[in-house]
């Protein structure tokens, strides 16, 4: 109907994707804490592939078919609505000004814990946004520039930044200002037990929001 109203598909679709594709964008969210927060950027979200929706949207209006049909997405996220809006009752949130993560599956609490997030004094801070774990993998090996470190649970949420246990941080050091002179390249570096079960329980494509 739109077609012969004078909208044409491409301005239909881009108006579509604007008000309901949330990657890349802002979520509101509401902190362990029970602050409301607005955290900006991350590729976590649903994203309208605009060329592929149209090119199966084009047939159908030339036949003049009437239909209801999900929109062809690049990616999507695990809800619509939520506690969180599409961030959902499932995800990860790590608190850098607190030093602190959490763990929340299908609502509930399953692990709090200090933390140690990028060093910002040295400008690698780890990157604030809303994120999709892609990746979980065992006894893994991180590469940078001047180090080469085993670790036993890897969880990639952000190019090379993920999170990771950190077996040479003693109990003490996790939390507070550690990260501020002695914190990782970006990564948040965890307590071995805590990471485990955040690795056990956690699936690829959880949201990882950190702020």
């Amino acid at each position: 109907m739109w077609w012969w109203t004078g909208i044409r598909p491409q301005a239909y679709i881009k108006a579509l994707a604007d008000k309901y594709d949330t990657a890349w964008g802002a979520h509101s969210f509401t902190t362990s804490t029970g602050q409301a927060i607005t955290v900006s950027g991350g590729n976590y979200g649903w994203e309208i592939d605009e060329s592929s929706e149209l090119d199966q949207l084009i047939p159908l209006i030339q036949a003049g078919t009437s239909t209801t049909r999900e929109p062809a997405y690049v990616q999507t996220a695990k809800t619509r609505t939520g506690t969180n809006g599409d961030i959902g009752n499932t995800y990860v949130e790590v608190s850098i000004s607190g030093q602190y993560m959490w763990f929340y599956k299908n609502g509930a609490l399953v692990v709090g814990t200090p933390v140690v997030t990028g060093d910002a004094t040295l400008g690698r801070g780890t990157p604030a946004g809303v994120y999709s774990l892609y990746g979980k993998q065992r006894n893994a090996t991180l590469v940078g520039e001047n180090y080469r470190t085993p670790v036993s649970y890897w969880m990639p949420f952000n190019g090379g930044v993920g999170i990771h246990d950190s077996w040479w941080r003693a109990g003490s050091e996790y939390g507070g200002s550690t990260y501020l002179g002695n914190g990782s390249h970006g990564c948040v570096n965890t307590p071995t037990d805590a990471v485990a079960t955040i690795y056990n329980g956690i699936e690829v494509g959880d949201p990882i929001v950190v702020y």
